[in-house]
């Protein structure tokens, strides 16, 4: 092994005879290395791979960034908490908190993961066992493995915006190499940096002890952040690359292995090898160097960091934030996110343009309309869904951003509301076959059929979904839970739904007190208004057996939906479905979206109260803005972007609450 290998851009490490290990930084000094467990690891070829690892990705690799390694950001955690007192087990966790980092880091993960979750910590478990690491630790007493639970240990981890081990050594690094922080007062901040209370205490917490120090360091970081982390470019050149990478992997071209067995460099020769005509057209676009930033906007979902750091003040018995001690940093912090967040692209295209044309700006504007070129021939487009023809057997939905109302479709739409529509029904299509076996639904796939160009797929992923053709027949099955609506409306003037006899005496937004109620519509031509019509209509349109299929099936689905949904604290008040005909075996088969925010009604269940019309997570919040402006039903209106915001949260808050994910 050699004795002075690169960790990386600040850091070098040399192997002594004796076991022992001599780590050299710039920025932290100089460090000898001799508890047996630390010298090994650090010696180890699972540690010693992220040597390769550059903690920006493919712009480290194209010398748009410095590379700072995943390696010397390891070692620089662990000296960080060794430097304050931390236990030898929070050392070790230190070192090993990045351990399952892929190739290309978190452009891979963005590519990978699934909403609210890091692909490579999700993979963590599985990576650490195929290495020597495990063995290593238990040879050194640590049994229980849990230093690689770095949660466990708050000075490595620890939510933000306090400081961690991790946080404060990635942004001291970043910020001296992109020039945001004078190297000597890295250093500062490094001696300034204490434990409190304790380095053992339960409640431990990284501080440091000058207020001066602190407000640069915070600046710093936010510059870092503005320039560097949410970067415009870097954000579409990582995302247009980790695209790639996830086609690959997903037609298995490449294995999920290769990601832990090369360096960055070995990896994107591999992957310019690798892909499509069109893809290396991409990737040389992406080497010849990121866009203008003016010309860029930061794709919805870029995480925007900012820091708090805590300060403990001579002869203070409590540490406190910066925000408190300097209120006006609360006041930046406030206003920098909003700044940040205002180029998040939010403008919406009302006129059809072809897909590839989006890829020059971002994957986030409102796609309200589409063109496949000569990939698919187009079928149909409903009030949200684009159809396509894929073969004799199956069908490409693409759920674009438009949104209706009243049954008439908006001018303009609302950003990534397709993908949430999308992944909510994937969602909801497990939950119900999980409860449901014998539930057939026309769902295959949310991979991409193979006619997609590559330079179509990033806008296509996650809004598409492959399905099953069907004999659509031609009724909305809804099952309503609770009273309100039209059905409310009905029901004050005539004491039915849908022309069905129900209890007296109900008060609004109650439950129906003999469960829920199946109240089924006609499905209208576009433009045209969907009728609710009695079931015994509904029969003479689909004829027996199906509509009584129809009628049972939905009640046990909304049943199935409604307590799932209680226990996220959420009420489904009402829903529809849809279901088709298999050509073959005309079995009844479930299809199109279920239970989203643009077929549902949902409440929070928190602030639930019968007599009242309810908060909800739902294009409710738009309805009321156009009839209160006197628009209900009028085509042509365009939401001002305000409304298209605010309904834009409503939809996403009814995923965050169902799904749990960000």
């Amino acid at each position: 092994m050699a004795s002075n290998p690169h960790a990386g851009f600040f850091q070098t490490l040399e192997f002594l005879p004796d076991n022992t290990v001599v780590i050299q930084d710039k920025i932290y000094g100089k460090h000898t290395i001799s508890e047996p467990v630390l010298a090994e690891l650090l010696q180890s070829p699972a540690l010693l791979r992220l040597a390769g690892i550059g903690l920006h990705g493919q712009t480290d690799l194209l010398g748009i960034t410095p590379t700072v390694t995943r390696l010397e950001h390891s070692i620089g955690a662990s000296l960080l908490v060794r430097k304050v007192g931390a236990s030898v087990a929070e050392q070790v966790a230190g070192l090993l908190h990045d351990i399952s980092h892929t190739v290309l880091s978190h452009d891979v993960d963005g590519a990978l993961s699934n909403p609210g979750e890091s692909f490579h910590e999700v993979q963590k478990s599985r990576y650490i066992m195929t290495t020597e690491l495990p063995q290593i630790l238990i040879k050194h007493g640590f049994t229980d493995l849990k230093p690689f639970d770095e949660e466990l240990y708050p000075l490595v981890e620890m939510p933000t915006p306090h400081l961690c081990a991790d946080r404060l050594d990635y942004s001291l690094r970043d910020a001296v190499a992109f020039g945001k922080l004078a190297i000597e007062d890295a250093r500062r901040v490094y001696d300034s940096l204490t434990a409190f209370p304790d380095a053992c205490s339960s409640h431990r917490l990284l501080v440091l002890q000058d207020i001066d120090l602190a407000s640069g360091y915070a600046r710093a970081y936010m510059e870092c952040d503005r320039n560097v982390w949410s970067n415009p470019s870097h954000a579409v050149m990582s995302k247009n690359v980790g695209q790639l990478i996830g086609d690959l992997l997903q037609r298995r071209i490449l294995k999920e292995e290769v990601l832990w067995s090369l360096s960055d460099r070995e990896f994107w020769e591999l992957l310019k090898s690798k892909v499509t005509p069109e893809g290396l057209k991409t990737i040389q676009q992406i080497e010849a160097g990121p866009h203008p930033e003016d010309y860029l906007r930061l794709p919805r979902g870029t995480k925007i960091r900012t820091i708090d750091p805590d300060v403990l003040l001579p002869g203070a018995e409590e540490a406190s934030s910066l925000s408190t001690l300097k209120p006006k940093w609360a006041e930046e912090i406030e206003e920098y996110i909003r700044a940040r967040q205002a180029l998040f692209y939010d403008s919406t295209i009302s006129r059809a343009v072809p897909i590839h044309q989006f890829l020059i700006f971002t994957m986030s504007e409102a796609l309200t309309t589409t063109d496949l070129r000569d990939a698919l021939p187009l079928i149909a487009r409903g009030k949200v869904r684009d159809l396509y023809d894929v073969d004799e057997k199956t069908l490409l939905f693409v759920a674009t951003d438009r949104i209706s109302a009243y049954d008439v479709i908006m001018e303009n739409g609302i950003p990534e509301k397709g993908i949430l529509l999308t992944l909510c029904t994937k969602t909801w299509f497990k939950i119900l076959t999980d409860s449901i076996p014998s539930l057939r639904t026309h769902f295959l796939t949310l991979d991409l059929p193979p006619q997609i160009p590559e330079s179509l797929r990033p806008v296509l992923q996650n809004r598409s979904m492959q399905v099953r053709k069907l004999k659509i027949l031609p009724i909305e099955a809804i099952v309503r839970g609770y009273i309100t609506g039209s059905a409310w409306n009905e029901y004050k003037k005539s004491g039915t739904v849908h022309g069905i006899k129900v209890a007296e005496g109900l008060k609004e937004s109650q439950a129906f007190p003999d469960g829920p109620i199946y109240t089924p519509s006609t499905k209208a031509e576009q433009g045209e208004h969907d009728e609710n019509i009695h079931p015994d209509q509904a029969a003479a349109i689909v004829g027996e057996p199906y509509a009584s299929t129809i009628a049972s099936l939905s009640i046990q689905l909304y049943k199935v939906a409604h307590e799932y949904a209680l226990s996220r604290g959420v009420i489904i008040a009402d829903t529809k479905f849809e279901f088709g005909l298999d050509p073959e075996t005309n079995e009844v088969v479930l299809a199109d979206e279920v239970l989203t925010p643009d077929s549902s009604r949902f409440w929070p269940m928190d602030s639930y109260e019968i007599g009242r019309g309810q908060q909800s997570f739902d294009k409710q919040f738009l309805r009321d803005w156009l009839t209160s402006q006197g628009l209900k039903g009028k085509p042509g209106v365009r939401m001002t972007d305000e409304i298209a915001q605010k309904t834009s949260a409503k939809y996403r808050e009814a995923w965050e609450r169902i799904t749990g994910a960000n």
